[in-house]
């Protein structure tokens, strides 16, 4: 009961309830054929995606770091987040995440010379590149269909697409914000009560 709230937030901002105007019939027609016929923890993580830091982990370390909000605030420039909701994953660059870490994972210096399209991360022999892949693995492993992946440097043109997947933030189509849904909620309440 206590995430029912976020979780029909949530529902109201997804594609295939509420759908945007860049989604075409035939998108959103297979979203929600995808909706009705998803186990429920597939559709947990489609409604509230998962928000992974990935510049912070520890090389050495196994499993998968702890999730963060799904809030644009939980990003920042020096680091390297990924964003999956069980039918695409978004690896978000910071502006400023240092060249050793991009050269180390991606084989670039900086974020603008990033593929976005990129299948797959590139094998690169070392530590960070192997946990990295490894953690994009073991989310994958957890779907029972293929994960898109896309990179997305910071003010990139896919991170509009990506941020639309932020559930927590205010929605691109005028759609609340969880804390003003939460408002929202809790004064509707009020005024039923008095």
């Amino acid at each position: 009961m206590k995430l029912l709230p976020l979780y029909i937030n949530c529902l109201s901002k997804s594609d295939a309830i509420s759908g945007g105007q860049d989604l075409t019939c035939d998108e959103r027609s297979w979203q929600m054929y995808l909706l009705c016929t998803a186990p429920v923890e597939a559709s947990m993580v489609y409604f509230y995606p998962r928000l992974l830091p990935l510049s912070d982990v520890d090389p050495q370390s196994t499993g998968l770091p702890a999730p963060l909000r799904t809030s644009y605030d939980k990003l920042h420039p020096e680091g390297v987040f990924l964003l999956e909701n069980g039918l695409q994953m978004f690896v978000w660059v910071g502006s400023n995440t240092p060249s050793a870490w991009l050269g180390d994972v991606f084989g670039v210096a900086a974020p603008h010379q990033l593929d976005p399209v990129m299948a797959e991360l590139p094998e690169r022999d070392n530590a960070t590149s192997r946990r990295v892949r490894d953690i994009v693995a073991t989310v994958r492993g957890q779907r029972k269909k293929h994960v898109r992946m896309f990179v997305v440097p910071q003010q990139g043109k896919h991170e509009m697409v990506m941020r639309n997947y932020l559930v927590e933030d205010k929605g691109l189509y005028g759609t609340p914000s969880y804390v003003d849904f939460l408002c929202h909620v809790h004064k509707e309440i009020r005024a039923l009560l008095s």
